[in-house]
């Protein structure tokens, strides 16, 4: 049988698709998650075109108000229920719109028929602007913190200094404090929040998808974690193949390396934030990011290639020519946080910590950045204690012999073992010599017609021990 279409059903495309029209990359807002007892939602889209002229699109201007009228519904159902978040709408707003990027920026980008929403035009909606960097002052700041990270004359004294010269760490506080402050009004305000950047897939993927580790314990285990990144990014759009330069090499997009930038890694950083600041609220440890952080660009596996659906899919086929890397992942024992308690983070259900304490906690991923580096960063571990503490490097896996991870490693035993094999050498090659010495001058006495007595090889053995002695 037929099915039957709305009568409105024409009318809701007509209006999408002017939407779409009025936004960067026809990127509409769309929904990525939502509450199941109240109004509290993430929608994320890309930049509006309003330009210097102060264009609007009454379709856009309609949709918002709609997704702020359902919110204010299912609160209002909530609180009949007795139940739903901690308070009702923040201020007479309806709708959060968080701008990722700095209001200069955004400005700016109205010179180029862009810009943001002006709140006179959206009724109920409130705009904030969080300053977070784009991809060239990204790539920046990852460049200076691997060149500190892998300088042998890097001062000791002045590391943490250095380090946050780098600006490195400050992004990953704005990172984090925009993803915290989406958590806040999704689940204490019951807000609807749309987050955007310019082109709704770089900020735009990373702060929606953290937010979503805090509101959500299910994306907190490793199942749910697979499914936001495949969600978030992969499926949103994130240009894995344009951002790490997958099979390209240095400078071919351009002078200024084009449009390369470590986006999904810093992402990583700032997931490996809240691991290492809460491990017992994930059910995976910051090896099992590490690991995936290097197989972004080992192009071992297809999961993390293209960039887009379509090219994974059509263009590529990599689900069918390529090994997944949850797979992988998920086959290595060695990535599970054993102090994990599933049914405890459960019941805990948000994440959401003091923001001064996330903030003041931020470390350097020595793991990841120092992995290569001249001196050693991480702690050595006693020999005694050696079968309490295995090396954090070694993943083993069931199907493959065991996997080493290229994290910092204690270079004290090997610099030590490397000076004895020298010693040896060297012992050896002087001996050789003496005896090649010893061999000549043999020769050269018997060519003279005499060899020297008992007395002179005594004396010739004797400077050849101490010799050999002085050379040890």
């Amino acid at each position: 049988s037929q099915q039957k279409q709305s009568p409105n059903s024409g009318e809701n495309i007509m209006i999408l698709r002017r939407c779409a029209a009025f936004r960067s990359e026809n990127r509409f807002p769309a929904l990525t998650w939502g509450s199941r007892v109240h109004g509290g939602s993430i929608w994320r889209s890309s930049q509006p075109k309003v330009g210097l002229q102060g264009n609007r699109s009454p379709e856009d201007e309609r949709y918002l108000a709609a997704i702020g009228e359902d919110a204010r519904r299912a609160n209002l159902a909530a609180d009949a229920r007795g139940g739903g978040g901690t308070s009702g709408s923040y201020s007479g707003c309806t709708l959060k719109i968080m701008d990722m990027r700095p209001k200069s920026a955004a400005m700016g980008n109205r010179t180029q028929g862009y810009g943001y929403e002006n709140t006179n035009n959206y009724r109920g909606s409130t705009i904030n602007f969080y300053g977070i960097g784009n991809i060239h002052a990204v790539r920046d700041a990852y460049q200076k913190v691997n060149a500190l990270c892998l300088n042998p004359n890097t001062s000791d004294f002045q590391w943490m200094q250095l380090v946050e010269n780098t600006g490195w760490p400050s992004m990953i506080r704005l990172i984090l404090s925009a993803s915290w402050q989406t958590a806040f009004h999704v689940h204490y305000n019951r807000l609807p929040v749309l987050i955007h950047c310019s082109h709704g897939w770089d900020r735009t993927s990373q702060v929606p998808a953290l937010a979503q580790l805090l509101l959500d314990p299910h994306y907190r285990t490793r199942e749910g974690f697979s499914t936001l990144v495949e969600k978030d990014f992969l499926s949103f759009g994130h240009p894995f193949h344009t951002r790490c330069g997958h099979g390209e090499g240095r400078n071919e997009q351009g002078g200024d390396e084009g449009q390369l930038s470590p986006i999904f890694l810093q992402f990583l950083d700032c997931v490996f934030q809240l691991v290492n600041q809460f491990p017992d609220y994930f059910e995976f440890n910051p090896r099992y990011l590490l690991l995936l952080s290097e197989h972004v660009y080992s192009c071992r596996f297809g999961t993390l290639l293209c960039d887009s659906e379509r090219e994974r899919e059509v263009v590529a086929g990599t689900r069918q020519r390529t090994y997944c890397i949850w797979k992988y992942l998920d086959s290595i024992p060695e990535l599970v946080n054993p102090t994990f308690d599933r049914a405890a983070s459960d019941g805990a259900g948000i994440l959401l910590m003091p923001l001064p304490m996330l903030m003041r906690n931020v470390a350097l991923w020595t793991d990841r950045y120092c992995m290569y580096g001249a001196k050693s960063t991480m702690p050595c571990v006693p020999p005694s204690l050696r079968h309490a503490y295995p090396p954090i490097y070694v993943a083993k896996c069931p199907t493959e012999q065991p996997l080493i991870l290229h994290t910092v490693r204690n270079s004290v035993e090997g610099t030590l073992q490397r000076a004895m094999e020298d010693v040896e050498m060297w012992r050896e090659t002087a001996l050789a010599a003496l005896q090649e010495v010893k061999e000549l001058k043999k020769k050269e006495l018997q060519v003279d017609g005499g060899i020297v007595g008992d007395d002179d090889g005594d004396v010739s053995k004797t400077n050849e021990e101490d010799t050999v002695k002085d050379a040890s």
